[in-house]
């Protein structure tokens, strides 16, 4: 995922983006991007069961909240709507979808100091500005950022014959993982490639993760890596970057695409 400007003057943009059709409108599934810009906060106390989407263009949608049902944030009118829960729809992997129309307006959300505030069902919620990650991180340290994280690695079954080759894989080899944790694409496909290098259990496979800014153009290490996207994966061996894989794979799996370099770097 390649940086785009910000197009509307509050925080919310940076997870929407522009606004476009109004919520009653949104009658076909519409695929969802998860998105960490956001901590919720019910009564001041932050909920970490819960999770945020980009609905489309719509707004963003709040699930395990704790509220009566999911929640969508509507940018066009700034409302808050009801998504009934079978209109939801999740896989495996952790990827949600969105079905049908939200109900009637539930209230109006007020933006302040880069905050979305709402009340529902008796109760305050506050959507705060959630700091990205930046710099060298662990993957508990990640999970604790964002618990989806955790979600998608349980939930991937990574590819078989991709794995055993993995598994059997002898060249120690440095894998580097630069990530936005403000970046749906890197939350999408890096836990799958992490599952995939659990499931390997091959120490030879050193696993490191780099948080990068949103700003990471003009990051001085990001340049020095050639790093115009993320996420980008840099494999090294003997001190010597030998491949690289950048943005989601063009087809099939990340742990295939990741075995492709590693066939071409022995070779």
């Amino acid at each position: 995922m390649k940086p785009t400007p910000i197009r509307m003057a509050v925080l919310l943009a940076l997870a929407l983006g522009t606004t476009g059709a109004s919520a009653a409108e949104e009658t076909q599934p519409v695929d969802l991007a998860p998105t960490s810009t956001f901590r919720v906060e019910v009564d001041g106390a932050e909920v970490r069961a819960a999770a945020t989407y980009v609905a489309g263009e719509t707004g963003l949608l709040i699930l395990g909240s704790g509220l009566r049902f999911p929640i969508l944030v509507v940018t066009e009118d700034q409302t808050i709507r009801y998504v009934p829960d079978e209109n939801v729809l999740r896989d495996e992997e952790g990827n949600v979808r969105m079905k049908g129309s939200p109900t009637d307006p539930v209230c109006n959300y007020q933006v302040s100091a880069g905050q979305i505030i709402f009340q529902a069902e008796g109760h305050k919620v506050r959507l705060s500005p959630r700091p990205p990650l930046v710099g060298p991180q662990t993957l508990e340290a990640i999970i604790q950022h964002n618990p989806d994280y955790q979600t998608r690695i349980a939930g991937y079954k990574p590819e078989t014959t991709a794995v055993e080759f993995l598994r059997g894989y002898p060249r120690k080899t440095e894998i580097q993982i630069y990530f936005g944790s403000w970046c749906s694409v890197c939350e999408a496909w890096v836990p799958r490639l992490v599952k995939a290098l659990q499931s390997a259990g091959n120490a030879s496979l050193q696993t490191q993760f780099i948080a990068l800014p949103k700003n990471f153009i003009s990051d001085v290490k990001a340049r020095s890596k050639g790093i115009d996207g993320v996420p980008t994966i840099i494999l090294l061996q003997d001190g010597k970057e030998v491949g690289r894989l950048s943005g989601r794979p063009e087809s099939g799996t990340i742990e295939a695409a990741l075995v492709r370099v590693l066939k071409t770097a022995t070779t």
